[in-house]
């Protein structure tokens, strides 16, 4: 076929299939062709650009929350540290729930969470982490839980915050050689300077429980200096105690059971099994030795073991188990399940305070599981003093164990309301309690502001889901969409169980939901049912996808109609997709399928806390999806993610908020949403977002090496090498134009607006 030449006069230019005078006015014609004609060069998708929101406020009972979408707290150890360098201590949170990094900045005596310092920090921290400068440097290093042991990353900042591995299994000399020195993953060991000697020393639990070991840091003995870490086992029961299943020997002659009563023999001494305990050691009586404050799996109290000998010999001679009650009516500590002690200045007075969290995981108090006690003594004769149950807890949105968030409209007046869904509330009586948390809209359709008026919707708490048990269900997830073509949206929930049950909506104006049937047309997917109701084949029904605790998904088209719908079939495996496969029927997935610009986008939460993006979806319900991003943006909350897409601010741009195992949520709004002129180039190395843009190029890369940016003169403008990951470059002095960019041996067009 023969094309006719069109030609334009002198003062004009041919862009798409008009003649146009090339000037300011008609500029943004021109982009607009220009994104056009790569759209058809190029392969397509939209792209949101999510940046984390901390503005919107929320409340309960009249009360706002100062840190809501900070994401709630579990089993959390707090540390010290200096983050941004100015010379003032400021906080990071470490929850052993998903390995958790909450960084709080103290700008004039006030927290504030400050998440952009999370990525400073190594991704080996897990199970427990204490920060103690080992090399007198007056910076905060690192010791967390490697296999086996204890690793350690020494403090290397200058101009801002960074961690070098210094040893990934600290040793210790046992006379005949130096072996791992062993502390569990359950554990969490007192790092201190027990013989004052100015190096930082070691006591954990033996491998076979019931003894304190001392590890002495033999660094100022050996070169006079703390900048090394020279362990030797110097005792094999630090204090002469022995700690059995629920009490306490002291005064024990050796390292033997039979030594300390003759109540434990050899027989009942085999059968003890130390699964957890915590230790803190710190002067409490200004007698310049170390006491030691215990915690145990065994009992919720803390025990304070004093130190009746000195730094060199040390000898337990009394033991407080109601501590730290004194003589104000301070209430003792009292955690559920194995409390865990930590000394920090939190009250801003250069005094060090008492804090009690819970180092259990799992089936332990995770509402009220961060206890205060303010210090009004001094750092070595400390008076500890009660403040609250639930410190920094009380002042972030926090529904106990996981959290799965829905958008739902519950009261038909337009503002995106929030459902959150979670594992449950655990309390003393062992018998867990899931609800559904209502957040109500009542701000304006530009401007959210939430309030949490309920924590049981639906009254679900006392609805015996579970009919071979005949009790409540666990692990509430919520999802939303008219089932019965009546007009409003029912409610399906799937719990631990991997079933579905199904509420229809039989309210007005307000949504009112009555239990219709329990365990839903049999649907049964193993284990922990994350559904979401949304008309995947585009072919007018709602359908069903249904992840769950190995990390694929299930989809269930609806084969009936409108007003009755039918999910008789269920395809597994959808989408090829398996969420942290590594971990082994560990995946949890949480999937949300979105549509952008008429292009269905898959974004599915998981076990490790990635949040995987895919596309490629439409027109391939039976194949393989398209991965475009493992950790979509960066973006990590914590373990067991489920997130909800949705605008909630009017903008035509969706934003997105995510829930986490501890309970808590984040929000992120969608500040972008373009269609992309350029896909991950040549294998998808180089990814270019937002384009046009007239301030920041966000890029993401797969591989090292030279960015580069010319304009279409081939001038080189830019240049500055990059590691794989996520960038931003700020291009808002760069005239309006085109501009190629080039990483290595792959090239990329974008428009500078």
């Amino acid at each position: 076929m023969l094309r006719k030449s069109i030609v334009c006069p002198n003062n004009l230019i041919f862009i798409g299939f008009l003649c146009l005078e090339f000037n300011f006015k008609n500029m943004k014609i021109f982009y607009f062709f220009l994104a056009f004609i790569f759209l058809i060069s190029d392969n397509a998708f939209s792209q949101i650009n999510f940046s984390r929101d901390t503005t919107i406020s929320v409340m309960e009972n009249a009360n706002g929350f100062k840190h809501a979408w900070v994401g709630g707290i579990n089993a959390m150890q707090p540390s010290e540290i200096d983050l941004n360098l100015d010379g003032i201590n400021d906080l990071i949170l470490f929850d052993r729930t998903g390995n958790k990094l909450t960084p709080f900045l103290d700008i004039n005596g006030e927290y504030i969470f400050a998440p952009e310092y999370r990525s400073a920090f190594s991704n080996h921290l897990h199970d427990w982490v204490i920060f103690a400068d080992y090399n007198c440097d007056g910076k905060q290093d690192i010791f967390t839980y490697s296999s086996g042991g204890i690793a350690v990353l020494k403090n290397t900042s200058t101009t801002s915050l960074s961690f070098n591995m210094v040893t990934s299994l600290l040793l210790s000399d046992y006379g005949t050689t130096n072996i791992n020195l062993y502390v569990s993953a359950v554990d969490i060991p007192a790092i201190s300077d027990i013989d004052n000697d100015g190096d930082l020393d070691i006591l954990t639990f033996s491998i076979i429980g019931g003894f304190v070991e001392y590890h002495r840091n033999m660094a100022m003995e050996l070169t006079g200096s703390c900048d090394t870490l020279a362990f030797q086992y110097e005792k094999a029961c630090w204090g002469n105690f022995f700690e059995g299943l629920n009490s306490y020997l002291i005064n024990c002659t050796a390292c033997s059971p039979d030594s300390c009563s003759p109540a434990y023999t050899a027989t009942t001494y085999s059968k003890q099994k130390h699964s957890g305990s915590t230790l803190l050691a710190i002067d409490v009586d200004d007698d310049s030795d170390k006491d030691l404050i215990l915690g145990d799996i065994s009992y919720n109290n803390l025990n304070l073991l004093i130190n009746g000998g000195d730094s060199a010999n040390a000898n337990i001679s009394a033991i407080d188990s109601i501590f730290p009650a004194n003589n104000n009516n301070t209430i003792g500590a009292d955690i559920h399940l194995f409390p865990a002690p930590f000394y920090l200045d939190v009250t801003h007075d250069g005094i060090k305070d008492l804090v009690v969290t819970t180092n259990s995981q799992a089936n332990s108090e995770n509402f009220e599981s961060v206890w205060l006690y303010a210090n009004s003594g001094t750092n070595t004769q400390p008076d500890f003093n009660f403040v609250s149950k639930s410190f920094l807890q009380e002042d972030m949105i926090d529904l106990g164990e996981g959290a799965y968030p829905v958008f739902f409209d519950y009261n038909n007046d337009s503002l995106m309301d929030i459902v959150v869904g979670n594992y449950g509330y655990h309390n003393v009586s062992g018998n867990d309690v899931s609800g559904l948390a209502l957040f109500k809209n009542i701000g304006t359709t530009t401007q959210a502001s939430y309030d949490l008026i309920t924590r049981d919707f639906v009254g679900i708490s006392n609805i015996n889901l579970n009919i071979s048990l005949n009790i409540p269900a666990l692990n509430i997830y919520p999802a939303f969409g008219d089932l019965n073509g009546d007009g409003d949206k029912d409610l399906i929930v799937g719990d631990a169980d991997g079933k579905l049950h199904y509420f229809t909506n039989n309210g007005g104006l307000i949504s009112s939901f009555t239990l219709a049937v329990a365990d839903y047309e049999n649907i049964d997917v193993g284990y922990f049912a994350a559904p979401q109701i949304i008309d995947v084949n585009r072919d007018g029904l709602l359908d069903l996808l249904i992840g769950d605790k190995t990390g694929q998904i299930s989809f269930l088209p609806n084969n009936g109609t409108a007003t009755n719908a039918v999910f008789d079939t269920l395809i597994s495996n959808f989408g090829g997709i398996d969420v942290d496969s590594a971990y082994i029927s560990s995946g949890f997935s949480t999937p949300h399928l979105v549509d952008l610009d008429g292009e269905y986008h898959l974004y599915v939460g998981s076990f490790t806390g990635s949040i995987y993006h895919y596309n490629n979806i439409d027109g391939n319900l039976s194949g393989s999806f398209n991965l475009i991003s493992g950790v979509e943006q960066n973006i990590l909350e914590g373990a067991k993610t489920a997130l909800s897409i949705q605008d909630i601010n009017d903008d035509q741009i969706p934003d997105m908020i995510i829930g986490n195992y501890c309970g808590g949520l984040s929000y992120f709004s969608g500040d972008t949403l373009t269609t992309n002129l350029n896909n991950f180039i040549e294998g998808k190395q180089l990814l270019l977002y937002p384009n046009p843009t007239n301030k920041h190029l966000f890029l993401q890369t797969k591989v090292n090496g030279k960015i580069q940016i010319h304009n279409i003169l081939g001038e080189l403008l830019f240049s500055e090498v990059k590691t794989k990951q996520n960038h931003r470059i700020d291009i808002s002095k760069l005239p309006a134009g085109i501009y190629i960019i080039k990483l290595e041996n792959f090239t990329s067009k974008f428009v500078k607006e």
